[in-house]
């Protein structure tokens, strides 16, 4: 085969432009999977969040109807109470609970910015509440008497929650299935 110089660039460069547009197309697809593959994970970890959730309600539907209902597994209180913090904590401590990119804002997203020391202070208040809800829950279980004390330290949990998640901007989910905690 007679080729020129000039003949031979010419079909080297089409085969290294070929092999380009072959190499970018395999990059776009990698792009293509590796971003599908993180909405995949990203849809997951939502999943994943909300049979948390569904958990917590599931645990704060049973406190409430075994603390105004005497009956078989009545005596079960303390356990779903105790269950309700195990379950919140599969979502992480709260120093990390909330995403580090959340931005904690007032209500509607006026006003000023929430400090770290704001959710620290609301962290600790939620979970003191839940301490509290296992305290009345097994004084409830040991001592009987008014079943109030359970159901107003599940009602102020109820309410700590939603306060802070109605601060985050519109990353929160409503925990409690209700914009109005303990209805």
């Amino acid at each position: 085969m007679n080729t020129t110089p000039h003949t031979q660039d010419h079909d080297q460069t089409k085969r290294i432009h070929g092999w380009q547009r072959m190499l970018m197309a395999a990059l776009g697809g990698i792009a293509l999977l590796a971003g599908s593959q993180s909405v995949v994970q990203a849809k997951e970890k939502e999943q994943y969040v909300d049979s948390v959730i569904t958990l917590l309600r599931l645990h704060a539907n049973a406190i409430r109807q075994l603390a105004t209902h005497d009956f078989k597994y009545s005596r079960n209180l303390a356990r779903h109470a105790t269950a309700l913090q195990n379950t919140f904590g599969l979502l992480g401590p709260m120093e990390w609970h909330v995403s580090t990119s959340t931005t904690l804002q007032r209500s509607g997203g006026t006003g000023v910015t929430l400090k770290d020391e704001d959710f620290d202070k609301m962290a600790d208040q939620c979970q003191k509440s839940m301490k509290g809800l296992y305290q009345a829950s097994i004084q409830f279980v040991e001592s009987g008497g008014s079943p109030e004390p359970v159901l107003k330290s599940l009602d102020e949990l109820q309410h700590k929650c939603t306060a802070c998640h109605t601060l985050l901007e519109g990353v929160a989910p409503d925990v409690w299935g209700t914009s109005k905690p303990g209805k």
